[in-house]
């Protein structure tokens, strides 16, 4: 399999586990005011790392606040198909702003608006886990016009 497809295919299987952590069954609720705040303390240090993770090629970084289900399905392998993919496609992750943040129920959904070197406008959507004590990470997601191209 050439790095194009594989990357591609990393990409949808973050999509599709995502998409199966959303069906929770429960509501969403859009958060906002102290319950909003209260979660950006735990998601954005934990959001910085990843994405710094991304722009330095540093898988112990980009995982370090992965549950156990995310370290499974996103191996440092899998981590270079995304680097060799959306990293080769939108460049270096410069900045973000928190568009939405909503709880599943189980789940805990951050979706930001970033910019990266080749592209702003950039969806970028990280799930944490509701379950865990740290909330850890159970979930990537990235959006764009340009990812979209083949």
């Amino acid at each position: 399999m050439n790095g194009k497809r594989h990357g591609s295919w990393l990409v949808l299987a973050l999509v599709m586990a995502i998409g199966l952590s959303a069906c929770s069954g429960a509501q969403t609720v859009t958060l906002s005011g102290q319950d909003r705040e209260a979660v950006l303390a735990y998601s954005e240090p934990m959001t910085d790392n990843l994405l710094a993770g991304m722009n330095e090629a540093d898988y112990a970084r980009f995982a370090r606040h992965f549950d156990e289900p995310m370290q499974k399905a996103m191996t440092e392998a899998a981590f270079q198909g995304i680097l060799s993919s959306i990293g080769a496609k939108l460049g270096a992750y410069q900045a973000r702003e928190v568009a939405l943040v909503e709880d599943t129920g189980a789940f805990i959904r951050v979706t930001y608006t970033a910019s990266f070197a080749n592209e702003d406008g950039v969806t970028v959507r990280v799930v944490f886990n509701d379950g865990t004590p740290d909330h850890l990470v159970s979930g990537l997601w990235f959006d764009s016009p340009v990812l979209r191209q083949k």
